[in-house]
């Protein structure tokens, strides 16, 4: 007879026609029916009998190799198919539609099992035609099968199971475990395989399952179960060693009572010891399916995936109460959304095509990538990535101009690799380090230390919008590179030693502490404002490009040897302590106001007014204050050697003023004014004006060899109380001299010539009288 072929007879037995063998013969219908009743239950019970004294005597038919052992309450009729395969002719279903069926043994071999679901003679796709199934009524199939097994041993699920009629849901049931190796499932709605107790409702229907102990493993030849709607793997642990496919697969391990509709999990107690991890994808193993939901219940319990999770038509959600371990290649068409209460380890790829949320009470750690083409969020305790996080970032790796990037930790966050987004990016802890990193937002990049230090060191952080960064602690800055459209940076301390803030517009630093600039660069091309308790500018650039112009204010500012602070705009400069060996530049005006000022050996210019004034001394050393108007006011003010010019000049202190060997010279016509309200000693400097009046006061007045040149028209006046000085100096005026000196009662006679266009060198010297032209004009004091 040639395998697999058959032909209906009718049976006199089941008074239908069956499918038997190409050689059997069939029965007339004419027989009576309750004669053929009688045979029937004959026969039935003749056939129990004798498949238990087979099983008594060791002695099972070949067709099974012990394979499919009904027993219990529930047995199920087991017979073999034209071709040998086990055919299990299920027990009648309950109203709600459930068969429930008990076996000692449920091992499906590599050529298969049929599942009868059939009333009729039905096709089947590994058996050819098999008889109807003769527990059901006319009509009748079961929605779902329940496949319970009690056993020690583990079902061997190594073939396809067939449900032969009606296309039901399958369920496989043994507490002692389940073993796939080259299992699937054929004209099957749902497939559940499970370690835990079927439990029932009232009304029939399947509820849920008791999981308190066994293992699901998948291995060798795999699952394939791709066209099936559903497949749910419900165990104590699952470990996948070999391919898993299906077309929606849900894994829910840990002891768990198990809802069937929701696959909702409550946890129970457990049987037995702790499993180390809940569910294990090996190297050589991998879930493949359009959507993929993956949880581990059991405290302390992890999830480790070293081979691949593949959602390919949806998305992948993966929750354990333990730590959850990416070491594989965890992909999804949809969105990937992980949660672990231990933590998260990602060392291998974890990319989404639309969104990535990852979140765990416990630390994130990452050397791997965690990508999405959309967003991608982490919310960790702390995380440690050297790895890759990234939004908007496309299949091949370029970066598009959407997806925004979220990484929190309410501990310390380190991100030292590559941290991109399309979009927005934000980035936040109790300490934040990005050292040496890569962080870029094609939008907003907003970073934030809430209890600690910021550090940015030797990284490159770039926004195509604003950059923002604030911390707590301290903004360490030094050999990075900071830059966006606009950039704030606030912090207790702000260090930028050697490092670069640079914005396309405008630029704000504010540090309650300090601000560390030494060798380091702040730019905008708008506005910039620097404000800290302290600011060390040493060999460092501050510095607006355009006519925003630049604020700096602190309680000390050092802008040491080769620190330059300028601005194409105005300057306004307000400190406690200025000292200046640098140069504080302005095109336009610039106003420098503080406790006491430092300038010995540096510049002060300005392209429109400057305005120096300190209510403390103003020391100008050596140093340059320049601008078109120039003011300079302080308590004192020492320009040894020192330069202070302006078109219009305005020099007062309160106190001394040291001009020794120093300039004060003003360029324009304007009246000028020199005043001290102490000493005004021009040892072997000069006084030069254009001003029409020059204007020279001191208690007392020291010219030796000094100069007072005066080329204007109007009046010099020389006011000296305490007396004047003027050993190998010159006096000189191209208007009248007008004198009020009070010399040791000495000095008694002052002359001007008002006739002479280039003025005649009068040398006025303590304890002498001068007479000079022929008008002359003489007041004692």
């Amino acid at each position: 007879m040639n395998k697999n072929n058959y032909r209906l007879v009718f049976s006199g037995l089941r008074n239908m026609l069956v499918a038997v063998e190409e050689t059997a013969t069939g029965k007339e219908a004419g027989q009576s029916s309750q004669r053929r009743k009688e045979i029937q239950g004959v026969i039935f019970t003749l056939r129990q009998i004798a498949f238990a004294a087979l099983m008594l005597l060791g002695v099972l038919p070949s067709w099974s190799s012990a394979q499919i052992v009904p027993a219990g309450p529930n047995a199920p009729g087991v017979i073999a198919t034209q071709n040998g395969l086990p055919q299990v002719n299920i027990n009648r279903p309950s109203g709600a539609g459930v068969s429930m069926n008990t076996y000692g043994q449920f091992d499906v071999q590599k050529n298969g099992a049929i599942l009868n679901n059939s009333p009729t003679i039905v096709q089947t796709q590994q058996a050819g035609m098999i008889n109807g199934n003769p527990n059901f009524g006319p009509g009748q199939s079961a929605r779902v099968i329940v496949n319970q097994v009690n056993s020690s041993a583990a079902s061997q699920i190594n073939g396809r199971l067939e449900v032969a009629g009606q296309r039901a849901e399958v369920v496989i049931a043994n507490g002692s475990g389940i073993s796939v190796n080259g299992g699937g499932f054929i004209n099957t709605s749902r497939a559940i395989l499970t370690t835990g107790s079927p439990n029932f409702a009232p009304d029939g229907s399947l509820s849920g399952f008791n999981v308190t102990r066994g293992n699901i493993s998948v291995q060798g030849a795999g699952l394939n179960a791709a066209d099936i709607d559903q497949v749910d793997l419900i165990a104590r642990a699952v470990q996948a060693n070999a391919a898993i496919y299906a077309k929606n697969l849900n894994v829910v391990t840990g002891a768990n009572s198990v809802n069937h509709d929701t696959l909702n999990a409550t946890p129970i107690a457990g049987e037995g010891p702790t499993p180390g991890v809940s569910i294990d994808v090996s190297n050589l193993g991998g879930m493949y399916s359009n959507r993929i939901v993956l949880v581990g219940t059991e405290n302390g319990v992890g999830v480790s995936t070293k081979g691949v999770l593949a959602a390919q038509a949806g998305d992948l959600i993966l929750t354990t109460e333990g730590k959850l371990v990416l070491a594989g290649k965890t992909n999804a068409s949809g969105s990937i959304n992980v949660s672990a209460r231990d933590g998260i380890e990602n060392s291998g790829t974890t990319y989404a095509q639309q969104n990535v949320s990852a979140t765990t009470s416990g630390t994130l750690t990452n050397s791997g990538v965690l990508a999405a083409q959309q967003n991608t969020t982490v919310n960790a305790g702390s995380a440690a990535s050297t790895g890759t996080l990234g939004a908007g970032v496309n299949s091949d790796g370029t970066i598009a101009n959407a997806g925004d990037l979220s990484i929190s930790a309410s501990g310390a966050l380190m991100a030292t690799g590559q941290n991109e987004a399309g979009g927005n990016t934000n980035i936040s802890g109790a300490s934040v380090n990005l050292a040496g990193s890569n962080t870029s937002a094609n939008g907003t990049l907003a970073l934030a230390a809430s209890r600690g230090d910021l550090n940015v060191s030797g990284a490159t952080t770039t926004a195509g919008g604003a950059l923002m960064a604030n911390a707590a602690g301290t903004l360490i800055n030094d050999s990075g590179k900071m830059s966006g459209a606009s950039v704030q940076a606030t912090a207790a301390n702000v260090s930028n030693r050697s490092g670069q803030l640079v914005s396309g517009s405008t630029l704000n630093v504010s540090a309650a502490s300090g601000v560390s600039n030494q060798g380091g660069t702040m730019q905008s091309a708008g506005a910039l404002a620097v404000n800290g308790g302290s600011l060390d500018n040493t060999a460092g650039r501050i510095v607006s490009l355009n006519g925003d112009g630049l604020n700096i204010a602190s309680d000390a500012l050092n802008n040491g040897t080769n620190g330059t602070i300028g601005t194409n705009g105005a300057l306004n400069v307000h400190a406690g302590t200025l000292s200046n060996q640098g140069q504080l530049t302005a095109a336009g005006n610039a106003a420098v106001n503080a406790q006491s000022i430092d300038n010995h050996a540096g510049t002060i210019t300005a392209g429109g007014a400057l305005n120096v004034a300190s209510p403390g001394a103003v020391n100008n050393r050596s140093g340059t204050l320049s601008g078109s108007t120039t003011t300079v006011a302080g308590s004192s003010i020492d320009n040894t050697n020192g330069d202070i010019e302006g078109d219009a000049l305005a020099v007062s202190a309160t106190g001394n003023i040291a001009n020794q060997g120093g300039k004060l010279t003003q360029f324009g016509t304007a009246d000028q004014a020199i005043q001290a309200g102490g000493t005004l000693d021009n040892t072997s400097g000069a006084i030069a004006s254009n001003g029409n009046n020059l204007r020279i006061d001191g208690q007392t007045i020291t010219n030796d060899k000094g100069n007072i040149q005066h080329a204007g028209t109007g009046t010099l006046a020389v006011n000296a109380n305490g007396g004047l000085s003027n050993v190998a100096g010159n006096v000189l005026t191209n208007g009248a001299l007008a004198a009020r000196v009070a010399a040791h009662g000495v000095i008694s006679r002052l002359i001007s010539d008002r006739g002479m266009r280039v003025p005649t060198f009068c040398k006025m010297v303590s304890g002498a009288n001068m007479a000079c032209g022929t008008r002359q004009a003489c007041r004692h004091r």
